[in-house]
């Protein structure tokens, strides 16, 4: 599954034969989110992060399963690197799932510095393409579900060891900021806000980014105050709760 959501190839098991995906074009790379072929690397990311959050597996099973899966994860990180394009849905999907259902100690502070980027990348991308993410939907509601995934990593980030994102804060409250101002108005759209909000007020509490918090300050202000007038109460709620 992870080699399938990474690089689109795997040999099945116990066979000689290879699974492939079609390689999405160059356009396709440039673009994943309107891109039918690179929605499909969304799918193996799915079905690994389904098996990851398996409450019951044994008391090391996940230990295992990270030793087999972040070679093939970290090999795929470096290769994409050395692209300008946006990170590969898969691959962003695959990250995503590993921060939210894997603790620190089992994915290592060296795996955890090389696969965050990643997930901050992901955030940024999708929040400077918020129509093309509304497009999207006309494919498939996985990018949206990526969306979700990337907020819920970010958030537990945030939480539990904000050590790790301290120097991405200057790129990740502008995300942020993005998301929560959208123009989406649809109630599935609502828990992504509410998420969003959730990670702004976390941010808030940061003392070591501090200076990055009080730079955007006026602009955090600004941006919900468009916000506070939104039909659902849950989200006026989040912004009153993020502005105080």
């Amino acid at each position: 599954l992870i080699e399938l959501a990474c690089t689109g190839t795997s040999q099945l098991p116990f066979t000689e034969a290879t699974m492939e995906l079609v390689t999405p074009s160059d356009e396709g790379q440039r673009h994943p989110l309107l891109d039918p072929a690179s929605h499909v690397y969304i799918l193996p990311a799915s079905a690994f992060g389904g098996m990851l959050s398996v409450q019951n597996g044994g008391p090391f099973w996940r230990q295992r399963m990270a030793h087999k899966t972040l070679p093939i994860l970290l090999k795929a990180l470096q290769l994409q690197a050395k692209s300008q394009n946006p990170p590969s849905l898969g691959t962003l999907a695959v990250v995503c799932h590993m921060v939210c259902c894997l603790p620190a100690s089992i994915l290592g502070k060296s795996n955890i510095q090389q696969i965050l980027p990643t997930m901050v990348a992901g955030l940024v991308y999708f929040s400077k393409n918020l129509n093309a993410l509304a497009q999207s939907e006309m494919i498939s509601s996985k990018p949206t579900d990526i969306l979700s995934i990337i907020l819920a990593a970010l958030a537990k980030t945030l939480t539990i060891s904000p050590e790790y994102v301290t120097k991405f804060i200057g790129v990740i409250i502008p995300s942020l900021l993005l998301l929560s101002s959208s123009t989406e108005s649809s109630e599935t759209y609502i828990p992504k806000q509410l998420l969003v909000f959730q990670c702004l007020e976390t941010v808030a509490t940061l003392t070591q980014a501090r200076n990055s918090i009080l730079r955007e300050k006026d602009q955090v202000v600004a941006v919900l105050s468009g916000v506070v007038d939104h039909p659902s109460m849950m989200v006026r709620n989040g912004v009153v709760q993020v502005r105080n």
